[in-house]
């Protein structure tokens, strides 16, 4: 997915301005980036357009910490006042799970599941099914 479309998905499903959108996408990736490892987080933003997956490996990456720290790092960064870090998180994690292939986004679904962030993942509106797939692959 190029840039401009992720922006236009996200800014659409947050009904926002797309400066909002971008600013969401902006957050949410750099949080996210901090959360996986480094691996991981370089292997999604090989997926993602030049600029978000920068934010993907600029942080420190493999930071532990709990769903609610990871909306508030997303409330903290973002510069809008329009969104809330709860809905830039479901919106910017639902676009980006739809915009990668399929074994990154298994990937991403079991990280959050084994940080119990189910709670984020269900709010997304992203259908992703991994129950099918073997212990190996996950």
């Amino acid at each position: 997915m190029e840039h401009e479309a992720f922006v236009d998905t996200v800014s659409d499903r947050t009904d926002s301005d797309t400066d909002a959108a971008a600013d969401a996408a902006r957050a949410v990736l750099t949080t996210l980036g901090e959360r996986l490892s480094e691996d991981q987080a370089r292997d999604l933003a090989s997926q993602l357009p030049g600029e978000f997956s920068t934010h993907l490996t600029e942080g420190e990456s493999g930071q532990r910490f709990s769903e609610e720290e990871f909306v508030s790092r997303v409330d903290q960064r973002m510069d809008t006042v329009e969104l809330t870090g709860e809905l830039a998180t479901t919106r910017v994690m639902g676009t980006l799970l739809e915009a990668v292939d399929e074994s990154e986004r298994a990937a991403v679904v079991d990280q959050f599941e084994h940080y119990g962030f189910e709670e984020l993942l269900s709010e997304t509106n992203s259908d992703v099914d991994v129950s099918d797939r073997s212990p190996r692959e996950r």
